[in-house]
């Protein structure tokens, strides 16, 4: 801080000294000695310089932007640099900083501002936010698969019983009309008797073709049943679990 400040009034010093006298027309010193500060810019300099001792870097640096409108000259470039890098703005310290060293200020101030720049390089690399670290989850485990439907709810075996109870219904269903179409013997004609009998014969054949078919159809049915729930028993799982594998089904 001390020695900021300390080339900030150094950097002000050419504009307080007066310009020697010169001694004859050979004199070439009055050429290159730098010009002196306006009068209005100077007191904007001087103002930026005591709110600069107060750590006030915001209105110090107006007062310093305010001075370099008026009268652009390097010492308005440098302390305004200062002024925003101890306020924390070393984006815009830097490229002040740079404009500075482009007026080929005396060496000490050439070395100081290089040394401000590489603070502010580090105090910009601290202020750049790390890079987020990506952590990639472990792959989860497929699903298990759902358990497979109770035996019952078989849709072969569902069928077949279903189609075979109606069968063996069909099949009753005409037995009972065979009976009943048997001819008594009160028949009054040959003809008659003849014909309820071929009527009982024929309801009897369909009887006893739907029983079968029935009674066959229910005990596919059945056995399918019993397949299925004895698949489903002897069914196994194996499951990948944290830290092995698990066996489970139904034995």
């Amino acid at each position: 801080m001390l020695l900021a400040f300390a080339l900030l009034t150094a950097a002000a010093r050419p504009a307080l000294a007066a310009a020697p006298e010169p001694e004859g027309p050979e004199h070439e010193d009055e050429a290159s000695a730098p010009p002196e500060m306006r009068a209005e810019a100077r007191a904007l300099y001087d103002r930026g310089l005591a709110l600069y001792r107060t750590k006030d870097y915001a209105n110090a640096i107006k007062a310093f932007e305010a001075g370099f409108a008026l009268e652009p000259r390097g010492e308005f470039l440098f302390a305004n640099a200062q002024a925003r890098r101890l306020a924390g703005d070393c984006r815009g310290a830097v490229p002040l900083y740079q404009r500075f060293l482009d007026t080929a200020p005396p060496a000490v101030q050439a070395s100081a501002t290089h040394i401000a720049l590489a603070r502010c390089a580090r105090q910009m690399a601290a202020e750049r936010p790390a890079a987020p670290v990506v952590i990639t989850p472990p792959p989860l485990p497929p699903p298990p698969r759902p358990p497979p439907p109770p035996w019952t709810h078989d849709r072969w075996g569902a069928a077949l019983l279903g189609v075979g109870v109606v069968g063996l219904a069909v099949g009753g269903g005409f037995l009972a009309a065979s009976f009943a179409a048997l001819p008594d013997s009160g028949a009054r004609t040959y003809a008659g008797y003849d014909g309820a009998r071929s009527t009982a014969e024929s309801r009897h054949a369909i009887a006893v073709g739907g029983l079968v078919a029935g009674g066959a159809l229910v005990a596919a049915g059945v056995g399918r049943y019993a397949w299925v729930r004895h698949e489903h028993r002897a069914r196994a799982t194996l499951t990948i679990v944290p830290g092995g594998l698990a066996l489970g089904g139904c034995f």
